[in-house]
């Protein structure tokens, strides 16, 4: 089975290669960067996350183990995404950073030549089966973790390890995890909740709702896909007299929503100016805890398509904002099903429901909260325990 993901990793290189003399792939997707660099020169410790919510985790997560553990070497960054890493290289200018190699064997040859890593840290479900190869064929001993992760299902023959460390975020990720790489043997699994809320762990902040909120309701993380649950939360709420905030998440789709919305015959501001009976739009990465800061309450976009995945409920919840999310929470429906169920997150199962939506007691958020506090900083400080026995 390994020969046969080889084989498809070496043709997905040679389709790659041939998309990188197309001009409209080539400017889009940067194929040539994911191919051949050019990669930092090592080593360094790498730790990689697909788009921006994992990686946001992957830099707080960064300067936390450059506090806690000894000796710490440079680390480096990757992410599959390129407007990810222009909101890296802004906000971490101090962090080495690249584009994510591709897996093919061409491209993890140079990159590990390169690169030299002394370990890997995988960010949720990034189990690429070249990154763990590459990883098996030059460390003498497990050398991968997983942190925060997710799991359903990986593809047949991965060989699992090289993983060393894993802290899952549910039971159900452990279990599923577990079902494919019992025989690797890793010698740190837990449970260890979803590392999103790792620097509200770290700064022991209690979680208060905010003072004086000017916005009553942000929708955070909205696509395109979503525009006609959306416009119905959104007219539903101008009609009331609210003051709106709407956060795309792709800053590729900002000018498409404001067309939309003034097309409602909505009045439309750019953030941070807010007014009621008008839909303030965000215009630039990492803003939602300055918009949640002034919101009273929140819906969580990915939520509202079939085809989307959820995105990040726990930032609203850990600033005290009352959090709503739509009928769909794909990638975390046992984490959504839980919060739920404790009442510490409103699920709509349609639009209609917007406006008669309960409001989460914050007791409820607070007692919940603490719990999986807890259980973030046991798995953090056996993560760092595993760092350092892999760099003794």
């Amino acid at each position: 089975m390994f020969k046969v993901l080889d084989i498809a990793r070496k043709a997905l290189g040679s389709v790659a290669n041939v998309a990188v003399k197309v001009p409209v792939l080539e400017n889009k997707y940067h194929v040539k960067d994911r191919l051949r660099g050019p990669w930092p020169k090592g080593p360094f410790l790498w730790m990689h996350g697909a788009s921006l919510g994992e990686c946001k985790m992957l830099l707080n997560l960064a300067q936390f183990i450059k506090e806690d553990l000894p000796d710490c070497p440079r680390l480096l960054i990757t992410t599959q995404k390129v407007e990810v890493l222009s909101y890296i290289r802004e906000v971490a200018a101090d962090m080495a950073s690249c584009i994510a190699p591709a897996d093919t064997p061409a491209s993890m040859k140079s990159f590990i030549s390169s690169v030299q890593p002394l370990g890997l840290i995988l960010a949720e479900n990034e189990l690429w089966p070249g990154y763990l190869s590459s990883m098996q064929r030059i460390s003498t001993k497990p050398s991968v973790a997983v942190v925060s992760g997710r799991f359903h299902r990986a593809l047949p023959g991965i060989d699992f390890s090289v993983v060393g460390y894993a802290s899952m975020q549910t039971g159900s990720d452990l279990s599923r995890f577990l079902g494919v790489a019992a025989r690797a043997n890793i010698s740190r699994m837990m449970i260890g909740g979803d590392w999103k809320l790792l620097p509200w762990v770290r700064s022991g902040a209690v979680v208060e709702a905010p003072e004086n909120p000017t916005v009553d309701t942000s929708f955070l993380s909205m696509h395109i896909q979503e525009w006609s649950s959306l416009c119905q939360m959104v007219v539903s709420s101008i009609k009331r007299q609210e003051a709106v905030v709407l956060m795309p998440r792709r800053l590729s789709e900002v000018e498409e929503f404001r067309k939309l919305l003034r097309d409602q015959e909505l009045v439309v501001v750019d953030w941070p100016q807010v007014q009621e009976r008008a839909v303030s739009i965000v215009t630039q990465f990492g803003k939602t805890k300055d918009v949640l800061a002034v919101s009273k309450s929140a819906v969580v976009g990915g939520s509202f398509s079939r085809t989307l995945g959820v995105h990040n409920f726990w930032e609203p919840l850990q600033q005290g904002v009352a959090t709503c999310v739509g009928p769909y929470a794909n990638g975390q429906k046992e984490t959504v099903a839980t919060l739920v169920r404790e009442g510490v997150v409103t699920q709509l199962q349609s639009a209609s429901e917007y406006s008669r939506r309960n409001k989460p007691d914050i007791r409820l958020v607070q007692t919940f909260l603490a719990h999986e506090s807890a259980k973030i900083n046991d798995s953090y400080l056996q993560l760092i325990e595993f760092l350092k026995n892999l760099l003794k």
